[in-house]
Formats: structure tokens, C-alpha cells, sequence
């Protein structure tokens, strides 16, 4: 069982009053650091809980996949499951695993073994994915049920389905190639064939859409996002490394001289897509970002002629991204998200409705915290050490010094693991305490609003009780690991890879 307690948190509605509120209690919040959770505890406790309660025991077939939603009670799949702000109910996967949605559980798995030395973390996240690789690929097209939209259902023993059908979108890049590759070569393999055949539209010109069809061949157009252009290279950069098939560089190659095709001729920018209803003058900075992070990782795996064309293109992205007036001052409006491709002003042609910037703490589909897009700079910055991403990171941790989350709204566990993310990360960069003693205030704010009973999963937002893969739990249980690490055993080189991009 575990027990956690803190002393009483007041949040406030407005910023000013925040600020205030971190003034005051500054003297408080460090008199209270000696009843700090025991964080690697809680990691343990919550893998515990989802290899022993968390399994698929459902429908003809009992699989090692791990529910993505359970109540926190009973530890028992969930029929349905109340609405959560911000979420869309056909991105759910209540009826069972998702494993883009548990991504950062396998990284702690691996990292457990590693910190522990008890080899049934790794043994167990190698069963899980495993089966997964080799009992959840589509037979037609060889894409797998994960993503946006679809996932494996346990009591049917096939794919979710939801109002978006048997559509094939990824959710997060894949980060864990390497080992899925080490347990099932073939699946890994026929998924990036499978991404080239069967997601992209037209392979003479590279266009395509983030949604296809996972049980047969039916790719879309016009809806070709950079981020996602981003997941597929890095997809078929992981294939040629070890495969050597030279589709896999044409595959590349089309979509790189694609996006290149696609600079807006005043500013360089890559439009965010092609459809009618953005005209081609809509530009999300962060999807370009996520593209420049994967082409940067991806050319180590090419040979040296493309290499230099993926550098070259996410050095352009850089240019441009850093040429945005990003306002992050103490009272400014954060990231632009959405920004016209001509001026690169903030901008969003679909209406005005639409957030232009960064939220502090709002999350839900279509929004962003400015710690997430922080986050993608700080991936930046160790690829390119450029001083503007650095200081882009610096300057938005620096907003969450006396900021506090504003407790009437829906508050999700994945964004409080960006914010804490962030703060380690501006330690790592300046070596400040104030950032890691902010990382530990982040982190006991989580325990507060995620576990206040004795349940070790964390609940699905603040306002709701049953424990939901979606909210990102497995990102704020992974920042709690590296906070547990930076501060007990700085000597361990964890591969925690931040993949919410």
C-alpha cells in the first residue's frame, strides 16, 4: 500500500496572484522538503500495480498488453468511462492497450532493471512488446493497432474501433526501435514497409495524410504534417540501418525533396498542410521543430549524400523557428503555435477561434503548455547547442517559477511531467537549484492532485478518479523517475527519451 502525505497547496486563478502565492510560500515549500515522496518508490508501486492488476485477462485470449484505462478501485477493465475535458472520445482506447499511449511505462520498465537490478521489469516489457509486434499487425497493410485512433481490444481480440474506423495515425514518435528490433525484426520491418506502401499517397511526389487505413490500403492526401513526416523517416532511417533495402531511402528521399518542395517562397516556412481549409498558410512552428529533431537523429543512420540534405533541411527548420517572436517574457503569451507561413506572425487562417500561443497549463487536443514546446527545444539544443534554443528553454522555465497551476481546470498528469521535465532540464543547463527545488515542488503538487488515497496509479486528470493512459500518467511517472535520479544517483545514464512531441 502506499501512503503519501503533504501539507496543505493553495492555487490561485490569475497569474499575479500566483506569483504572489510562490513569494509567500517559498519559505514553506522548503521546510516541507523532508516529506518529499519517496519517488522511485511510486515508480515501482505503479509498474507493480499494472504487471499484476493491469493485464489482459479479458475476452478468448490473455495477452501481456497493458490495459490503457482501469478503475482505481478494483483494478478491473472499464466498459466506459466519464468524459475528460479535451479529450475526444475516439482517441480512447477504454477497452484496452495502446502501446504508444504506455510508451514511457516501457522506458521505466527498462530503467527500473537497470536501477534495481531485478531483471522482471525488462523481462516484462520485452513480453509485452513482443506480443504485441507479433499479434497486433494489420495482415493487409502491416501497420499496427496503435496511435491516434485505434488500438487492441481485449475483449474482441482485434482493433478498436472508434468514429475514426480503422484509422492508422501515430500518436508520439516511436523511441523504442532499438529493442523492438532486437525482439521482432520481421513486424519492425514490415511496419516501415508498410508505413511507405500504405500511408503515403502518391510515392512520386511524397504527398500524403497522418490518417490512413490499418486494415487495407487506403492512404489520404493533403493532410501530410510535418511532425508526422518527421515519425516516418525516423521510421525508415531505423529500417535501412539494419535492413540496408534502399526503398527505405527513397521513402526518404521523396518526402524530404517533398517538404523542401513545399517552403513557402517569402519566409522558408513548411506549411502545416495542404488542405483547403489552411490554404497553405498555416504554420504550426512545434511541427516543424518535431520534424528537424527527427531528421537530425535519422541522418546518423543514412549514408553521408543524405545525411547532409536532412541536415541542411533542419537547419533551415531552425532558422525559422528561432526567427519567430516567441513571447516569453514573465507576462507574455508564451510559444506561437499557429502562425501565418508569409509572416510569420501569429496567425491562424482557420479562425480565430483557434489558440495562437502556449498555455502555461492548459491541455487538451490542439493545445500546447509552453513547458511541451520547451521541452522540444531542449531535444534541440543537445542535437545543435544553438544558444536560441537554449535560451527558449530557459526563458519558459523561468515563467514557472512562481506560476501554479489554476485548479479549476481539468489538469492532466502528462503536463505536469512536461513542466517538471523542464525544470530538470533548465538545471541542467545552468546547474541552478532553483529549478531542481521547483522540479520537487512540481512533483509534490502531482502526488497531491493524481494520488491521494492509496491507489499506486495515478488518476486520469484532477477531476476524475479512474486511472486513462491518455492524460499521459506514463510521462509524469517518468519525470518523477529522472527527479528521483538527478537527486539519488546522478552516476546512472538512464535512456529516458522525452517523446511528447
Amino acid at each position: 500500500m502506499l501512503v503519501v502525505g503533504f501539507a496543505g497547496m493553495v492555487l490561485h486563478l490569475t497569474v499575479s496572484q500566483s506569483i504572489a502565492a510562490g513569494q509567500r510560500n517559498e519559505k514553506t515549500e522548503k521546510k516541507n522538503n523532508n516529506k518529499q515522496a519517496d519517488y522511485l518508490q511510486l515508480v515501482k508501486s505503479y509498474a507493480d500495480a499494472l504487471l499484476e492488476h493491469g493485464r489482459d485477462t479479458y475476452g478468448k485470449v490473455s495477452s501481456p498488453l497493458f490495459a490503457t484505462t482501469l478503475d482505481r478501485e478494483t483494478f478491473k477493465l472499464m466498459n466506459s468511462a466519464p468524459d475528460i475535458e479535451g479529450i475526444r472520445s475516439h482517441d480512447r482506447m477504454i477497452t484496452g492497450a495502446n502501446p504508444m499511449h504506455d510508451q514511457n511505462l516501457y522506458q521505466m520498465l527498462y530503467a527500473l532493471t537497470e536501477i534495481t537490478g531485478e531483471k522482471r521489469y525488462a523481462q516484462e516489457a520485452d513480453r509485452t512488446l513482443s506480443w504485441f509486434f507479433e499479434h497486433c499487425q494489420s495482415k493487409q497493410t502491416k501497420l499496427m493497432a496503435w496511435g491516434e485512433h485505434i488500438g487492441w481490444d481485449f475483449n474482441t481480440e482485434t482493433i478498436i474501433k472508434k468514429q475514426a474506423g480503422t484509422t492508422h495515425e501515430y500518436f508520439r514518435p516511436w523511441v523504442l526501435w532499438d529493442r523492438s528490433y532486437e525482439l521482432s525484426p520481421k513486424a519492425c520491418a514490415e511496419f516501415a514497409m508498410g508505413v511507405w506502401d500504405h500511408q503515403i499517397a502518391d510515392h512520386s511526389t511524397g504527398n500524403f495524410s497522418r490518417h490512413a487505413r490499418w486494415d487495407k490500403h487506403g492512404p489520404g492526401l493533403n493532410s501530410e504534417y510535418p511532425r508526422h513526416g518527421g515519425f516516418y523517416i525516423a521510421t525508415w532511417a531505423q529500417a535501412y540501418e539494419r535492413m540496408k533495402e534502399k526503398v527505405f531511402l527513397q521513402a526518404i528521399e521523396t518526402l524530404l525533396a517533398y517538404f523542401e518542395n513545399r517552403r513557402n517562397l517569402r519566409s522558408g516556412a513548411i506549411p502545416a498542410e495542404s488542405a483547403a481549409r489552411s490554404k497553405g498558410k498555416l504554420l504550426w512552428p512545434a511541427s516543424n521543430l518535431s520534424l528537424a529533431v527527427d531528421l537530425a537523429d535519422s541522418a546518423k543512420k543514412v549514408p553521408s549524400e543524405l545525411a547532409e540534405k536532412m541536415r541542411d533541411s533542419a537547419s533551415k527548420i531552425d532558422h525559422i523557428f528561432l526567427k519567430i517572436k516567441h513571447d516569453l517574457s514573465p507576462q507574455g503569451k508564451g510559444f506561437i503555435k499557429a502562425a501565418h507561413t508569409d509572416t510569420l506572425q501569429a496567425h491562424d487562417v482557420r479562425g480565430p477561434d483557434r489558440p495562437r500561443y502556449s498555455e502555461l497549463w492548459t491541455a487538451g487536443y490542439g493545445r500546447s503548455t509552453d513547458a511541451r514546446v520547451a521541452n522540444l527545444c531542449m531535444l534541440r539544443f543537445k542535437q545543435t547547442k544553438h544558444n536560441g534554443y537554449k535560451a527558449l528553454t530557459l526563458n519558459a522555465a523561468k515563467r514557472y517559477l512562481n506560476v501554479e497551476p489554476i485548479a479549476e481546470t481539468t489538469l492532466y498528469p502528462g503536463t505536469f511531467g512536461d513542466a517538471i521535465f523542464l525544470m530538470l532540464s533548465a538545471y541542467e543547463i545552468t546547474s541552478q537549484a532553483k529549478y531542481l527545488e521547483r522540479a520537487e515542488h512540481f512533483a509534490q503538487q502531482a502526488v497531491k492532485f493524481f494520488f491521494d488515497d492509496s491507489c499506486p496509479l495515478p488518476k486520469a486528470s484532477s477531476k476524475h478518479k479512474h486511472y486513462e493512459a491518455i492524460t499521459r500518467s506514463d510521462t509524469l511517472m517518468m519525470s518523477l523517475l529522472r527527479l528521483w535520479a538527478i537527486r539519488n544517483r546522478s552516476d546512472l545514464k538512464l535512456r529516458l527519451i522525452y517523446c511528447d512531441r
